[in-house]
């Protein structure tokens, strides 16, 4: 999935452990690191399909999965 939506807002990370964050949306992005439950994070990018969220994460960003975070406008 490498088409994404301009988004905005702030997510809040809702998982009971550890959240992979990747170098892009999908398993087969690279680790970039972690983040934890209630980490709050700017949104970047939303890919196409709404499963990921791209987060203020490291210099770049970095990628979450949707199902892992809430999403406030």
């Amino acid at each position: 999935e490498s088409a994404v939506a301009p988004s905005t807002g702030t997510v809040t990370i809702v998982a009971s452990g550890r959240v992979l964050v990747r170098s892009l949306p999908g398993q087969a992005g690279n680790i970039l690191g972690f983040v934890n439950n209630g980490d709050v994070f700017t949104l970047l990018e939303q890919s196409a399909d709404g499963a990921w969220f791209k987060i203020d994460f490291g210099a770049t960003g970095g990628w979450i999965s949707a199902n892992l975070a809430e999403l406030s406008q």
